[in-house]
């Protein structure tokens, strides 16, 4: 009997989208519209109850694709990317055979690194450079440019992230920001506005921006058509809903404001000291619920226009006959606070469900599955050995996750007892600091002033901590800090902080139990080549 054929695999994979905004037919969530995700799970499944254990995006991909934990592989902020070296999903692809394409946003391997592990690499970076470079030398003031060495940096800027940090006299060149704003959607509000600080953009103008997203579903579409022959792997990794909060026409106004629901009230005082800086220093103790519902609703809206352009890329792959075998994945590294709490974006050591539960769902080759909603707790580093399994690939590489399919198959109802994430770095790892914005007037940077500089001047609200989460219980540890203890059951929004509760000591050392032993079992990971020199 002839060997069976690979399948495909695609990874279509959101930045900073939450758990709780896929439709599934009003199931999970009745108040938005992603119609393309919810046929997906129709022909497979979604998992309600899937984690990332890691609420910032780098480590959050590194212990993805690596089915490591962040104590187990040192990927602990935005800096330690995965280096050559050390194993991951797309180089295990690779060695076996597959054709692995790689379009969009990085966070997740080092230059060196994309070498080794993947076959053909489509940055994010150059794709803007190639949108960017026309229009800059149709720009009148082209030769002032020049002779200024701006361009040399704008090339850097699109090339590399730190140096726009670093190169704060160029981005607060009124030159450069007449550019950016004729192509981006910059910070609309001025100083003194309430929303200033909120990430909050509001609608954008696609005539005057550039799209960023739909320069990589355009990559991606051009690479399906060229039919390409398989197996292949094709990771898709998009910007959006990440914030600034910003849409376009249709998706801005998709969502009635008064319809949607509140967000969670910003009852803080149990809440550690991280969240009541954000909620401060933003400005967003001075915001309304209607500005929350506002926030909410445009995030709403950059979600359906995450599922529009996945619905593109579905579309194609049935339009040449790829989507019956293939193996897909529709997911997100960490989730958004969006308002809840009264705070916004996200916060490395911060371990709301709002933050690490995301979305999952799977569509599989020749697999029929009875139940098409799932809410089971699975963790993302579970895709790791699913891929594996379906690629047909055994390998003695030590890793943690466990592959889903006995449970997509029915072979067993269970899947995990509990989830566990860490996040947060400690003072003697200054490598992990974020480096710190230099003004908030900053082209493109500015929003992220205080969140880079809150750290700076209290490094405890970044301090190394931990988290189990049980379908009813969640026990978060912070190093020589406060922690948190939330019945899940009874209090689903986690507003009260049971940690100092006598009565629930007993939960606490039962948790604590847990995670004694998932730090036992996971501390570590040798390397699985045996070589020994006498």
């Amino acid at each position: 009997m002839p060997p069976k054929k690979l399948p495909n695999i695609i990874l279509f994979v959101a930045d900073e989208m939450r758990g709780d905004v896929i439709s599934l037919n009003g199931q999970n969530n009745p108040y938005i519209k992603t119609p393309n995700i919810d046929n997906l799970a129709k022909d497979g499944i979604a998992f309600t109850k899937c984690f990332s254990v890691n609420p910032v995006c780098v480590p959050s991909r590194c212990c993805t694709f690596t089915g490591q934990y962040v104590h187990s592989n040192a990927h602990r902020s935005l800096y330690q990317l995965l280096r050559p070296h050390e194993d991951n999903l797309f180089k295990f692809l690779k060695m076996s055979g597959y054709k692995v394409i790689w379009i969009g946003r990085n966070d997740l391997f080092s230059k060196e690194t994309i070498k080794v592990s993947v076959s053909k690499h489509y940055s994010l970076y150059k794709l803007l450079l190639r949108k960017f470079m026309p229009e800059i030398l149709r720009l009148k003031f082209f030769k002032r440019l020049f002779r200024i060495s701006t361009i040399r940096s704008l090339f850097k800027l699109i090339k590399n992230r730190k140096t726009i940090l670093e190169d704060y006299r160029f981005l607060k060149s009124p030159l450069i920001k007449s550019f950016l704003s004729a192509q981006i959607k910059l910070n609309p509000f001025p100083k003194g506005n309430p929303l200033r600080k909120s990430f909050y953009f509001g609608e954008r103008d696609l005539k005057q921006g550039n799209d960023i997203d739909t320069l990589i579903i355009e990559k991606v579409l051009k690479f399906l058509n060229s039919k390409p022959k398989g197996p292949f792997c094709l990771y898709i990794a998009l910007n959006f809903p990440h914030p600034p909060y910003t849409v376009e026409e249709p998706f801005f106004s998709m969502y009635n404001r008064k319809e949607i629901p509140p967000p969670i009230p910003p009852i803080l005082d149990d809440k550690p000291e991280f969240m009541k800086l954000m909620f401060k220093r933003y400005g967003l103790e001075k915001l309304s619920e209607k500005d929350f519902r506002e926030i909410k609703a445009t995030y709403y809206g950059m979600v359906s226009r995450v599922d529009y352009q996945f619905g593109r890329i579905i579309k194609k792959l049935k339009d040449i006959n790829k989507y019956e075998d293939s193996a897909i994945f529709f997911f997100a590294d960490h989730g958004d606070y969006t308002g809840d709490y009264g705070i916004t974006e996200k916060w490395p050591n911060a371990f709301q469900d709002c933050l690490i539960n995301v979305p999952l769902v799977i569509k599989l080759p020749n697999l029929k599955i009875k139940k098409n909603i799932s809410e089971e707790l699975v963790e993302l580093i579970d895709l790791f050995p699913t891929i594996l399994e379906l690629a047909k690939l055994k390998t003695t590489y030590t890793h943690f996750g466990r592959s889903l399919i006995p449970l997509l198959t029915g072979k067993t109802e269970s899947h995990r007892e509990a989830v566990f994430a860490e996040g947060g770095y400690n003072i003697q790892e200054p490598q992990c600091f974020e480096q710190p914005v230099l003004s908030p007037d900053m082209a493109l940077l500015g929003i992220y002033y205080d969140k880079t500089n809150i750290p700076q001047e209290f490094p405890a609200t970044v301090a190394r901590s931990i988290m189990v989460r049980t379908k009813e219980w969640k026990l978060i540890l912070r190093n020589e800090i406060k922690g948190e203890l939330y019945n899940l059951k009874d209090d689903p929004h986690e507003l009260n902080n049971l940690i100092d509760n006598d009565e629930y000591k007993q939960i606490k050392l039962e948790l604590k139990d847990k995670l004694l032993n998932w730090f036992l079992n996971t501390s570590d990971s040798p390397h699985w080549s045996k070589v020994r020199n006498i």
